[in-house]
């Protein structure tokens, strides 16, 4: 892209760096006659509509933004299928490169870096922006000690898939506060977060934070603590030293509520003078900074050997021989391409060959007369492969015949493996996911004999399947090994309502028939005994056997004498309690018999009644 001019007024110069989201050029403002930094994004990035559109409006706002403290944003743009971004060039380093070659720090520099950045955030929260991204790669120290944040705005539109190319995201997530690794909602207390961490690594030179991979990483920012910076640096005072745990705390609400809080506590450090809380940088600590920059900056240029002999001995006519035939061969190269460029000829419009194949695009550049070279190919999840998403120069732009047309090629949908999740929990499965640029999908729940509760068992895409950013992985999460045995409850005393919905609860059910039986204390329907005995341990599902009462029994002996009886006398006893009225004896009886004795039993209160050849001879209430 070199010598591009972008918006009729942007050239593209040298490429200074560049990631996932976007190559940075140092270019040249030709209206305004200034050098300016311009960030181009990746074209696999613009062709998600609803990305572009989300850049742009944070892009804006971050132009908004005027701060000695930030790094100035001048246009937002697009040129053809370019978007780019004009920023302030600033000749400098990193904080990130500083902390490696000179830290830790002074605790003076410390807090007077942490102090401007803080202002600038203060500055960007005011306005409505947070950063997202706050770390010492973002963080530029210019050749006069001044801090100056980048990025501001981008973070926010930058998808999950854009930070995990090229290592961003291993970057990142030293930095990121406990919500953002968790995928959850982040604002200026974010930021503040970040600064701490920021602050922590210029203490100590080192990040709270490490491990193998992002996951790991991210379960310390939401579960651990890091090492304190006393055992590591001594000196750093406690009044700091709080400064950095307030910040970096895991709950949002326990953190500084503003960056405003935080730049009044590090103005108040004890110690420290020249710190100016409404944004003037420490003169002093600048010049330490730029002292620092200069040693950087050092380059080691070896000297050249100077040749001894004398110009007497040495021969002159070979030389010029060949200086004579190396001028000779400059003329005529310079002359061929003299001829080749002005020798004159037809002008020709460029053909659109986008969304083309390339065999396509060729041939209709061979048919306006005009050759092609292929360029390096891209990803892009929207278009498929060997179909042209680019070409330089433009279509209808005017060119001589037999012009030179780069057309770039998609590759297809960037394809990347799938994560294993089997084997985490469930909040590492989560940051996994966030961090590989896929979502989660369907969870489903089932036991497993050996997964603990909360671990993933299954999922789908398997790990290492090929496949495309953002899709949903479904995964399978163990509940724990299924409960195959279970303690039966206490019933005794229960009503036979309340049997039913203890055993429910307990995966049991009640043994039928139920069985009964009198009871002198035990109210009727309420459970006498049951069997196994409460507290027994018996398979889920399996029977309970109960006996409920039937209530007190009432007795009585009915006795009727010999002289009552006549010859074959007819003796019917009749019994009405609660479970009715019923015969309970019928009988024929005669004086020869002698006196008759019959025991007869129902539930107390029972009443009683005695018929001799049909006539009530007696009746009466039992209890």
């Amino acid at each position: 892209m070199a010598n591009r001019v972008l918006g009729g007024r942007y050239i593209l110069g040298e490429r200074l760096g560049g990631g996932g989201t976007a190559f940075v050029y140092k270019g040249r403002d030709s209206l305004l006659n200034r050098t300016v930094a311009i960030k181009v994004l990746n074209t696999q990035l613009t062709a998600d509509g609803d990305f572009v559109a989300k850049f742009r409006r944070e892009a804006q706002a971050a132009a908004s933004l005027s701060n000695p403290y930030i790094v100035g944003v001048y246009d937002v743009g697009q040129d053809d299928d370019v978007y780019y971004i004009v920023l302030e060039y600033v000749e400098g380093k990193t904080l990130k490169e500083f902390i490696a070659a000179e830290g830790p720090f002074t605790l003076e520099i410390v807090v007077d870096i942490a102090m401007q950045i803080a202002e600038a955030l203060r500055h960007a929260h005011q306005h409505g922006v947070v950063h997202r991204d706050i770390k010492p790669h973002n963080i530029l120290i210019t050749r006069d000690g001044q801090a100056k944040v980048t990025d501001f705005g981008i973070a926010r539109a930058t998808t999950t898939s854009t930070l995990t190319q090229s290592g961003s995201l291993m970057g990142s997530v030293h930095y990121m506060s406990p919500e953002q690794a968790r995928g959850g909602y982040t604002n200026e207390r974010s930021d503040i977060y970040s600064l701490g961490v920021v602050i922590y690594e210029m203490l100590t030179g080192v990040v709270p934070f490490t491990g193998d991979n992002v996951v790991s990483i991210g379960l310390k920012h939401l579960q651990e603590n890091p090492r304190p910076i006393k055992e590591q640096r001594p000196e750093v005072s406690p009044g700091l030293e709080k400064i950095v745990a307030k910040a970096m705390c895991k709950e949002q609400g326990k953190r500084y509520q503003s960056i405003t809080e935080m730049i009044r506590d590090l103005a108040d450090m004890s110690g420290i003078s020249g710190v100016n809380i409404e944004g003037g940088k420490n003169p002093r600590r600048g010049k330490e900074l730029a002292d620092k920059q200069s040693e950087l900056d050092d380059t080691y240029i070896p000297s050249l050997k100077v040749d001894s002999m004398s110009p007497k001995q040495r021969k002159k006519w070979p030389l010029l021989a060949v200086l004579t035939i190396l001028m000779v061969v400059t003329m005529l190269v310079v002359g061929g391409y003299l001829l080749y460029v002005f020798w004159p000829r037809p002008e020709v419009l460029v053909p659109n060959v986008v969304n083309k194949t390339l065999a396509e695009a060729e041939r209709e550049l061979r048919a306006a007369g005009l050759n092609s070279t292929i360029g390096v190919a891209e990803w892009n999840p929207l278009i498929p492969a060997n179909v042209v998403i680019r070409q330089q120069p433009p279509a209808g732009r005017p060119v001589r015949a037999g012009r030179m047309v780069e057309i770039i090629p998609s590759r297809g949908p960037e394809l990347v493996e799938v994560p294993k999740l089997v084997g985490l929990s469930l909040l590492e499965a989560q940051i996994a996911v966030s961090a590989h640029g896929f979502t989660l999908g369907q969870q489903d729940t089932e036991h497993h004999d050996t997964a603990p509760p909360e671990q993933v068992i299954m999922q789908n895409p398997r790990p290492g399947f090929l496949t495309q950013r953002g899709v949903p992985i479904d995964i399978v999460v163990s509940l724990g090994k299924a409960i195959t045995d279970v303690q039966t409850p206490l019933l005794i005393g229960l009503s036979e309502a309340e049997v039913a919905t203890a055993l429910r609860e307990a995966g049991l059910t009640v043994r039928t028939p139920i069985l009964q039986d009198f009871h002198d204390t035990v109210p009727p329907g309420h459970v006498i005994s049951q069997s196994p005995a409460p507290g027994t341990l018996i398979a889920l599902g399996g029977e309970i056997g109960i006996v409920v009462s039937r209530g007190r029994q009432a007795r009585i002996t009915v006795v009727i004498p010999a002289r009552e009886l006549n010859d074959n006398t007819r003796v019917e006893i009749t019994v009405e309690d609660r479970e009715g009225r019923r015969v309970a004896y019928e009988g024929v009886h005669s004086s020869a018999d002698g006196e008759v004795r019959i025991p007869v039993t129902g539930l107390a209160p029972m009443r009683l009644i005695v018929r001799l050849n049909g006539r009530i001879d007696r009746e009466e209430i039992v209890n």
